[in-house]
């Protein structure tokens, strides 16, 4: 039934997290398909021994270049053969019982009046000494669509949450790439929750493990940061309306991250332009003076 997609790079050290999760879950029809983003360890290696005696298929793919995480998840996903898939990140752990309980709420979805309104089922996840990390779900087997999980709200809900996909779902809807820049995952995820309603499940199933050699730890340069700031906004911006823009907090944010980004880096193949910029520059405008004034309401 499930597909687990693991990316990774020089991550030998670390994928026998993943191996040895998998090896203790209860539920046992599915495959690994491991996309490597080009290691220069000995990662192949080690998955080369485990295929040996796995009890589960192993499928090992090894892009030619490093490109990023996001190409690998785009490469990985055309080998997943099983209806759901599960993005298991080479670092971290999940619970023995991840499977068996994604197997019986994605039955229950199968088996609904319209099962493929529902493109994913999102559950919860805890750091290593098991604290969850950020927020509940407002409500348990909450379905909810883009509108109602983003737009309608004031404030985002904070923290890691961990996914699992309808697999044609993911083929259709590949995430964001650009050779500049890294895209922020949740603009990829927002992109489906449009077409898609996700049903969040108060269960934690990941453990994430702090590791600083991973993307999220990883010192950025400024113009690193900046970059992602922009791009990420962008293609956040570049579907809606101007009306939709102008009525939601969330995307006037977006607006106001763009223009900030753009004031210092622009790429002119991945730009807003006409009555949509006109838009965003005037309400970075009018949020300036607030932002400043927060600023200095923090500091003080």
């Amino acid at each position: 039934m499930f597909s687990i997609l693991t990316t990774t790079y020089n991550s030998e050290e670390l994928i026998h997290r993943v191996y040895e999760s998998l090896l203790s879950q209860t539920y046992k029809e599915f495959e690994w398909i491991i996309s490597d983003d080009g290691s220069t360890d000995n990662t192949e290696q080690l998955v080369e021994k485990w295929q040996q005696t796995s009890q589960f298929p192993i499928i090992y793919h090894k892009m030619e270049k490093n490109q990023g995480k996001a190409y690998a998840i785009n490469s990985g996903i055309t080998l997943c053969t099983q209806p759901i898939t599960i993005n298991a990140d080479a670092d971290d752990t999940f619970v023995s019982n991840t499977l068996y309980d994604l197997k019986l709420i994605w039955d229950t979805i199968n088996n609904s009046t319209n099962p493929n309104k529902i493109g994913a089922v999102w559950t919860l996840v805890q750091d290593e000494s098991g604290k969850l990390i950020g927020e509940k779900w407002p409500k348990n087997f909450w379905q909810v669509s883009f509108q109602e999980r983003v737009l309608d709200r004031k404030e985002n809900i904070a923290g890691e949450k961990w996914h699992s996909w309808r697999t044609e779902v993911l083929l259709k809807h590949k995430k964001y790439t650009n050779t500049n820049s890294r895209i922020s995952p949740s603009i990829s995820w927002n992109r489906i929750n449009k077409h898609y309603d996700f049903l969040c499940v108060n269960l934690i199933h990941r453990t994430y493990f702090s590791n600083p050699t991973g993307i999220t730890q990883q010192k950025k340069t400024k113009l690193k940061v900046l970059k992602r700031i922009y791009y990420s906004a962008y293609y956040e911006l570049a579907t809606p309306t101007i009306s939709q823009i102008l009525r939601s907090n969330y995307y006037r944010n977006m607006s106001y991250s763009y223009f900030r980004a753009r004031l210092k880096y622009k790429d002119e193949d991945a730009k807003l332009s006409g009555t949509k910029l006109f838009s965003v520059t005037l309400i970075f405008l009018f949020k300036l003076p607030l932002k400043i004034l927060e600023k200095a309401r923090s500091s003080s």
